[in-house]
């Protein structure tokens, strides 16, 4: 097996200390022009690539950013992960992928071997069980998406969309399209997601002082295009009356109007749908799926630009950030096939 070239050797080589060599890797410290003449010519000669993981046990950080990322499956979550890579990239970090599965006891075993290998920082997407412990590690840490609902400590960076907003404006999407009993397909969790999004709902029901009937809530186990297949076909058994569905996610929403085909339920004349993400599904199923846009690159790179701050000890502007969201109408509550409709 061929030896790894060392800093050592490349300082015998170039017949100067390995600090010489140390300070002209790092532009730092005084040293002549043809002393890194020399030095640079052995690093060329030798192919020598300077060893990341040993500066990070000197300095005890290395320039890598975690990433625990709860579903990497999702077009949603890896778009938002993707978005973060791309632009650490571009700052020459390295990223470390770690998905979770929903899972906290995965999550706690990513987190440990993150802190093991001296990460410069980590970025949560959709972290919600996070512990005092894990806050307090000394590790910077920005959160994206959902919130950590379980950690008292409120000195956490953030940045959410405005799920609020989110679930006012489908629920007015689907009364403005003359719904009147409008299901609501969400996961049981309480993630603060779900929340926000139902009390939009709730809202655009009070506005037009509307009573919401306590069947029309729906609750999901996962997230999957066979789970919304599953409850909406159980709901359609059940005789509940319906004539719309807000789901939680694009996802439930594909497997909800599979459900409503196969029991002939016409959408969007019998029955209208409102997804949630944007994610590709919703544009190329038929009818096309009308859903709320969340603005996942944006996401990624404002996450990307706090966690560089805080690894440079500098404190964000603002610990919280809200980003809006987009109301984009397709077949599904329109009726025939029109442009995207995007709400500024």
């Amino acid at each position: 097996m061929k030896k790894v070239v060392s800093i050592r050797d490349i300082a015998e080589m170039s017949n100067v200390s390995v600090s010489t060599v140390s300070r002209i890797l790092n532009n730092t410290g005084r040293h002549s022009k043809e002393t890194e003449k020399k030095v640079r010519e052995a690093i060329a000669l030798k192919k020598y690539h300077p060893s990341i993981l040993a500066k990070g046990l000197r300095t005890n950080t290395t320039h890598s950013i975690g990433i625990l990322v709860p579903d990497i499956t999702s077009e949603f979550f890896s778009s938002i992960t993707l978005s973060i890579q791309n632009t650490l990239f571009e700052r020459s970090f390295m990223t470390l992928i770690c998905n979770t599965n929903e899972q906290p006891s995965i999550q706690t075993k990513h987190l440990e071997m993150l802190r093991n290998n001296r990460v410069s920082g980590i970025i949560f997407i959709s972290g919600e069980n996070i512990t005092e412990e894990d806050l307090s590690d000394g590790i910077p840490k920005v959160f994206v998406d959902r919130l950590p609902w379980n950690a008292k400590s409120q000195d956490i960076i953030s940045i959410e969309v405005d799920n609020f907003t989110g679930g006012l404006l489908a629920t007015e999407e689907l009364l403005n399209s003359g719904c009147k009993r409008i299901v609501t397909l969400f996961e049981g969790r309480g993630l603060s997601t779900q929340v926000a999004r139902y009390s939009g709902y709730l809202q655009a029901y009070q506005n037009r002082e509307l009573q919401v009937a306590h069947e029309l809530y729906q609750p999901v186990k996962q997230i999957s295009l066979s789970e919304g297949y599953e409850v909406t076909k159980r709901l359609i058994k059940s005789g509940v009356s319906f004539d719309g569905i807000f789901c939680y996610c694009d996802l439930l929403a594909c497997g909800a109007m599979h459900a409503l085909t196969e029991a002939g339920i016409s959408v969007p004349g019998e029955v209208k749908i409102m997804g949630y993400d944007n994610v590709s599904p919703s544009r190329f199923y038929k009818p096309s799926i009308s859903t709320i846009e969340q603005p996942v690159w944006k996401m990624g790179s404002l996450a990307t630009e706090l966690i560089l701050q805080l690894q440079d000890e500098k404190e964000p502007v603002k610990s919280h950030h809200l980003l809006p969201v987009k109301l984009i109408r397709r077949e599904t509550t329109c009726g025939s096939k029109t442009a995207e409709v995007q709400n500024e």
